[in-house]
């Protein structure tokens, strides 16, 4: 059931994540997003790798990760880059700049080269998701750099903010089944992710019924969950006629774990279904440094917990002074968390889980105020502090996390 909750692009960056972090800046560099213009120009000669899959590359996957590739990369599959290393074999003391879609598969990607006498092995961190929200910020070369074969363009949760902000001449349409915006699924996850307050809501199974509700003469922003429906919403309205559409990144999950400094009409734009407060990781960062009496909630399984779960890449520790109650038994050891019902309780799970959400239901039931859910759950505290300089210090927030898996 577990699997069929986590969506296809996270599965994609976790499954086969051992030893995710521990070979940063030892056997390879790393290199921030607003580092790559400058660095590409230091680096003559330089190879730009793409790992991920053929379909990726060339945007005509079905994975929702069609978001274009660097312009001149050279694409090799990480799964077949051990037997085609010699393509690239004239590069083995060149430069080689490698990227994915998040910065999971390019780590692979980049031991392996360094295991194969390549000596200057860059890791571009965050991979193509990043690069959208830095272009957003900078404006500098990845303007140029970034190319795509879609007909429609795709922005960042700070380009839909720009636009909404400059009263844009926009639409924005809101894909997902009519439950999910209106907050009546089955699923506690899908019900708290809220929505745009001036979108509509068109689902993409009625999209070509309804065309006429969606004017031509504005620039459609197509939303949706996490990035997987909007493309194909977009296509049919780019094959309809429709000349200016737009995509954003992965949908409001993307949204939502997005640092609200970063966005400046969050609050005013989003409108929440729920009471308590979903926090990204950048957010949950700085709620630690100026807070000190709060309670950690791990709503994990006592195995994945304890790095025992048979999926060993779940065995990534737990956030420091965590208390362990699994969601399944919650109501049932209440009176355990009595103590803090007047205080902050931040609630995390192994990533966006499904349980998380069901567990601050819970809470808010039996008169928990001040309930927090850490919407990307531990996997993103990791992977934040290994992709952003700036906020390194998150792994030190994380212990007990398997040698295998650092």
């Amino acid at each position: 059931m577990l699997n069929k909750l986590i969506p296809f692009i996270f599965l994609l960056l976790v499954v086969s994540a051992k030893a995710q972090y521990r070979n940063d800046n030892v056997l390879y560099k790393t290199i921030d997003p607003f580092e790559l213009c400058d660095a590409l120009q230091k680096n003559k000669g330089y190879l730009l790798l793409d790992v991920r899959s053929a379909g990726e590359n060339c945007d005509t996957s079905s994975s929702g990760l069609n978001i274009g590739h660097l312009d001149g990369a050279k694409n090799i599959d990480v799964r077949e880059l051990g037997n085609r290393l010699s393509e690239i074999n004239d590069y083995k003391d060149q430069p080689v700049f490698v990227y994915c879609s998040h910065s999971q598969r390019s780590r692979r990607a980049s031991k392996m080269l360094a295991d194969s006498g390549f000596t200057k092995v860059f890791n571009i961190n965050g991979g193509m998701t990043a690069l959208y929200y830095t272009n957003a910020r900078e404006k500098d070369c990845l303007q140029s750099l970034v190319e795509t074969n879609n007909k429609y363009s795709t922005i960042s949760a700070i380009d839909l903010c720009n636009k909404l902000s400059a009263k844009s001449n926009v639409f924005v349409l809101d894909v997902r089944t009519d439950s999910a915006f209106r907050h009546i699924s089955t699923d506690p996850r899908i019900n708290a992710y809220g929505t745009i307050r001036q979108s509509t809501n068109i689902p993409l199974s009625e999209l070509p019924m309804k065309l006429i509700s969606i004017p031509k003469d504005k620039e459609i922003i197509l939303i949706d969950l996490n990035g997987s429906d909007a493309p194909k919403a977009a296509a049919l309205l780019k094959e309809k006629g429709y000349t200016n559409v737009a995509v954003l990144i992965e949908g409001i999950s993307r949204l939502l774990s997005t640092d609200e400094n970063e966005l400046s009409c969050k609050k005013q734009i989003y409108q929440s279904p729920v009471s308590y407060k979903i926090m990204s990781t950048s957010e949950f960062g700085r709620f630690t440094k100026a807070s000190k009496d709060y309670l950690l909630l791990d709503i994990r399984t006592v195995e994945a917990f304890t790095n025992k779960h048979t999926d060993s890449w779940r065995n990534i520790g737990h956030l420091k002074n965590a208390i362990n109650i699994p969601t399944a038994d919650l109501a049932n050891r209440i009176a355990e968390l009595t103590p803090y019902k007047n205080k902050d309780i931040v609630i995390y799970g192994f990533s966006s889980d499904v349980e998380s959400f069901a567990a601050a239901n819970i809470l808010s039931q039996q008169g928990f105020k001040k309930i927090n859910v850490l919407n990307s759950g531990l996997f993103n505290i990791r992977w934040t502090a290994a992709n952003h300089k700036e906020e390194a210090y998150l792994k030190d927030l994380v212990t007990d996390v398997p040698e295998i898996n650092w």
